[in-house]
């Protein structure tokens, strides 16, 4: 792996000489010129680098050297080390007995800045391997890659911590993934897709839908105050293994896909409120929803100032309570009933018995989830 190269090079160059006045070379482990103040020698062969690598030690450069060799002048050159092995060499450009003080601690500093960006590099690789391995657990079918398990237990994760899986919908994914990382904990596992973030939540024991619930309540007052955004969250519920990890994922996805169609002045969809219009979804998608009546469409058909959908839809949400669905209407009890009457001619369902309102029910669900 090339640990050294032009981006970290001349980035060392750029800090240095804001320290120092004198200019600064860096060369790679051949010795050419990869960083520098001066950017014509970028490329060029530096003959005091080779020297140091094949000797393994510092090498100045007087006066009378700068004449003997090729493309040289005055200066300081050391080794820049990696795990105990030369990877590059620090030159800086200056009478040797100038600049001497001060070599060493341009060559640490420039061994610290490779160090650091080395480990940037590897926790940026360890976040790229989760997010892989997250890829792999919510689209689960039952066969693992062989490197699955080698990589979880190497990145410290620990499969058979419950958790369940919560999908942000978002416009702005940086902003979102600001406000969210600051707030997972240790266990959770995150993935970036591109409209959405999809969290694996760990859960504490014997808690799961009212605490997932209050974690997305949380993060969406939160996201909307600082961000100004208006996410979308799906919730899905605690399920065991790594299967039941890719279920609870599914009815995050399908609970916030059924929500934002049935509900989309909510934001918050968990799973628990939307069994029925998951399941339909899902039913839908397999090609399982093809007997339904579309009573729902026929009644729409013919009703053009929308009043019959509406009532019949408020009728649904409370629950077939006409006195309520009478006030949430802002009608008389009486303008409801004739609105069902007037349903059930069109339809042949009469709302106000249990199992022609399921009709209705699942046909107005199949409608508005096509």
């Amino acid at each position: 792996m090339e640990f050294l190269n032009k981006q970290l090079a001349q980035e060392i160059v750029d800090r240095t000489m804001r320290i120092i006045d004198r200019n600064i070379n860096v060369m790679d482990h051949r010795g050419v010129i990869i960083g520098s103040g001066d950017q014509a020698r970028i490329d060029d062969i530096h003959e005091g680098a080779k020297i140091v690598i094949s000797q393994g030690t510092g090498f100045e450069i007087t006066e009378e050297k700068a004449e003997q060799l090729h493309g040289v002048k005055t200066g300081i050159n050391l080794p820049i080390f990696f795990d105990e092995k030369i990877v590059g060499v620090i030159g800086i450009t200056g009478p040797p007995e100038e600049i001497r003080s001060f070599g060493e601690l341009v060559r640490m500093a420039a061994e610290l800045s490779l160090r650091q960006a080395v480990l940037m590099n590897e926790i940026q690789w360890d976040e790229r391997l989760k997010e892989e391995l997250v890829s792999q657990i919510i689209h689960f079918e039952g066969k693992l890659d062989p490197l699955f398990l080698e990589r979880s237990a190497r990145l410290g994760i620990d499969l058979d911590l419950p958790r369940a899986a919560i999908v942000l919908l978002t416009s702005d994914r940086k902003k979102t993934y600001s406000y969210i990382k600051g707030r997972l904990e240790k266990e959770d596992l995150l993935l970036m897709q591109q409209d959405r973030i999809i969290i694996l939540k760990s859960l504490p024991p014997y808690k799961s839908g009212q605490y997932l619930l209050k974690i997305a309540e949380g993060w969406h007052t939160g996201i909307s105050r600082t961000t100004g955004l208006q996410v979308k969250i799906g919730i899905g519920q605690y399920q065991s293994g790594l299967a039941g990890l890719a279920k609870s994922y599914q009815q995050a996805d399908h609970s916030l896909a059924a929500g934002r169609k049935l509900a989309s002045k909510e934001s918050i969809y968990p799973f628990e409120h939307y069994y029925l219009p998951v399941f339909l979804l899902t039913a839908s998608k397999a090609g399982l929803t093809e007997g339904i009546h579309p009573l729902f469409q026929e009644l729409k058909k013919k009703d053009s100032k929308g009043e019959l959908a509406e009532s019949l839809r408020i009728l649904i949400e409370t629950n077939g309570d006409m006195n309520t669905a009478a006030q949430k209407l802002y009608i008389h009890r009486n303008t409801l009933r004739y609105r069902l009457d007037k349903i059930t001619e069109i339809t042949g369902k009469d709302p106000r018995k249990t199992t022609d309102l399921l009709h209705l029910y699942l046909s107005y669900l199949t409608s508005e989830l096509q």
